[in-house]
């Protein structure tokens, strides 16, 4: 009915209208009055798609009514059904403009129907009663106008809400995404310099000490084998429920990690001296994940831009509420011969332009922490964090 409101009205209108055309055909005492009820009802077919018109041209035709007949008529019942319809369609002028009409043809109606044949209290009785007449469909229309704007409230409100969740999904999986690809970039870049490191002292001590090559080549294998894992890892979190198992069973790397980490990175070649002041354990697993990943990038990047013979310092302070993290190295010296004499030429530049210091910058900002990356004065490199953290329960 709401889909085709012109179809149901002009159902409605002509099922008002049927009863008249006996009349108009077959009764020529009543003809000009029932043909000019059918007048009145017209204007009904279009109630809904046109309320305002609808309602003028009845009550136009009302007024007419005046000059032809002093009785109630048939028709009359098209005010009260324009009444409803005008105040459950119509805009908010019209719908008081036509409250208004209504009460004036109420007031006109009593005097041409009785004159003068009503006392004054039998008056003010059927003038009261015409008004509730009127009054009826009225707030009706308006109630279920109300009523039609709350649902249409709900529904709208209902849509808002699957929008904001459907964005607040999209913004989630973003953030998802980046936090993978940070993952991601810190695991292959700092697998991927112990790797290069070793296999750059490989080659050179292939010709002299096959011995230490050998060595060396299990260093690449256990670095490249622990480097898959970890990938394989972070893989699963992109896949579905069936390997979740399997992901949740791979522990994150915490702060009580970091030892391991700068042995790992010992093994490579690198001389890295570390210190540890406080438990890293009751550090929690988001913030000590944090700063395994910010000491992890630092010595990739000494790894990766550093000269041959640099010597790099790693300090982990815990404080009641907060991690402390150093991570610098001196730059190293000329190139010279060793294990790491196949790479040539200057330190290159790392002033953060990549992804590296970027993504820790990302990470500590999720921590509302602060970090200070930059070259020393004496020559090398300096990474300093802050990681406030929630002590571990235990």
């Amino acid at each position: 009915m709401r889909a085709h409101p012109g179809w149901v009205d002009g159902v409605l209108t002509g099922m008002l209208v049927f009863p008249l055309v006996p009349f108009v055909l077959f009764d020529g005492t009543a003809r000009v009055d029932a043909a000019y009820q059918i007048l009145i009802f017209l204007p009904l077919a279009w109630r809904r798609t046109a309320p305002v018109a609808s309602f003028a041209a009845v009550s136009l035709f009302m007024a007419g009514q005046l000059f032809l007949n002093d009785l109630p008529l048939y028709a009359d019942v098209a005010l009260l059904l324009s009444m409803y319809a005008i105040s459950a369609y119509g805009p908010t002028w019209a719908r008081r403009a036509a409250l208004g009409v209504g009460l004036l043809a109420a007031l006109t109606a009593t005097a041409d129907w009785y004159g003068n044949a009503l006392t004054w209290p039998g008056r003010a009785a059927m003038v009261a009663m015409l008004f509730s007449v009127v009054l009826a469909p009225w707030a009706l229309g308006a109630y279920l106008r109300t009523r039609r704007e709350y649902v249409a409230g709900l529904v709208d409100r209902a849509r808002q809400l699957e929008r904001d969740a459907a964005q607040q999904a999209t913004i989630a999986a973003a953030a998802e995404r980046a936090r993978i690809a940070r993952e991601m970039h810190d695991v292959v870049a700092h697998s991927l310099s112990v790797i290069v490191v070793q296999a750059d002292g490989a080659l050179y001590a292939a010709r002299t000490r096959p011995e230490v090559a050998v060595e060396t080549l299990q260093t690449i294998s256990r670095t490249s084998r622990g480097s898959l894992a970890e990938m394989r890892r972070l893989l699963g979190l992109l896949r579905g429920d069936e390997e979740r198992a399997d992901v949740e069973r791979a522990p994150m790397p915490t702060a009580a990690d970091v030892g391991s980490l700068v042995e790992q990175v010992r093994g490579s070649g690198l001389d890295v001296r570390a210190e540890l002041v406080g438990d890293p354990r009751t550090v929690d697993a988001a913030a000590g994940l944090t700063v395994y990943r910010v000491v992890q990038e630092a010595l990739t990047n000494t790894l990766k831009h550093a000269a041959p013979g640099v010597r790099a310092r790693v300090r982990l302070e815990v404080g009641p509420d907060h991690v402390l993290v150093r991570v610098e190295d001196d730059g190293g010296a000329s190139p010279s011969a060793g294990p790491a004499g196949e790479r040539s030429g200057e330190p290159l530049p790392r002033g953060g332009g990549g992804h590296g210091i970027v993504g820790i910058r990302e990470r500590i900002a999720l921590h509302d922490g602060t970090v200070d990356a930059g070259p020393l004065l004496g020559g090398g490199f300096r990474v300093e964090a802050r990681i406030p953290y929630e002590k571990e329960s235990t």
